[in-house]
C-alpha cells in the first residue's frame, strides 16, 4: 500500500488512522531518513490508539523507549510504546532495554530505525518505509510480513471496517 501525504497534519491523520485500525502486540518498523515525519506519525498512532495525553509523544532517541499509557476512562485506548534503535550499537544492546518484553504487552509498538535491530522483529510486523519529496511530501510505502500485519492493511483499506 503507498500513501502520499503533503503535510504534518496529513501525516498525523494516516498515524491516527494507524492508532485506531492497529491492535495490541502489533509492531510497525518506520523506515525512513532523520526528519522524514517518524515521530509525527507515531503523534497521529497515538491519538489514534487514544492514549491518556498524545501530546507527550516525542523523539526517544536518547532515551530509547517512550510509554504513552491507554487513557484507562476511554474505551478502547491502547498503550503505545515508541521506541527508536538509532544509537544502539546492535541488537544485543537494544534487547538489554527490553524489548523482547514488549512484545508480550498489550500494546502497540513503534520502532524507529529497525534495520538496526532486524534480527530482534518479530516474523509479522508492518513495514512502513518514507521517502520525503520536498519540505512537507512523504511517501509511506507499507507492507505486511505476516497475517495479523497483513489484517492491518486491510482495515486500513476499509475505513468504516470493525477494529
Amino acid at each position: 500500500m503507498r500513501i502520499v501525504t503533503e503535510s504534518v497534519a496529513q501525516t498525523l491523520a494516516l498515524g491516527q488512522r494507524l492508532g485506531h485500525a492497529a491492535r495490541p502486540g502489533q509492531v510497525l518498523a518506520l523506515r525512513g531518513p532523520l526528519g522524514a515525519g517518524k515521530t509525527h506519525l507515531v503523534r497521529g498512532l497515538a491519538l489514534g490508539a487514544l492514549v491518556a495525553d498524545p501530546d507527550l509523544v516525542s523523539s526517544p532517541t536518547y532515551v530509547l523507549l517512550n510509554i504513552y499509557a491507554a487513557d484507562p476512562a476511554v474505551a478502547g485506548s491502547k498503550p503505545v510504546f515508541h521506541l527508536d534503535a538509532y544509537r544502539t550499537a546492535g541488537a544485543e544492546g537494544f534487547a538489554a532495554v527490553g524489548f523482547d518484553e514488549l512484545l508480550t504487552e498489550e500494546g502497540i509498538i513503534a520502532l524507529e530505525w529497525p534495520e538496526r535491530v532486524e534480527d530482534l522483529l518479530p516474523a509479522d510486523h508492518l513495514e512502513i518505509a518514507i521517502e520525503v519529496e520536498g519540505a512537507e511530501m512523504r511517501i509511506f510505502t507499507l507492507r505486511a510480513t505476516g497475517p495479523e500485519s497483513q489484517a492491518l492493511l486491510a482495515r486500513l483499506e476499509t475505513p468504516n471496517a470493525e477494529r
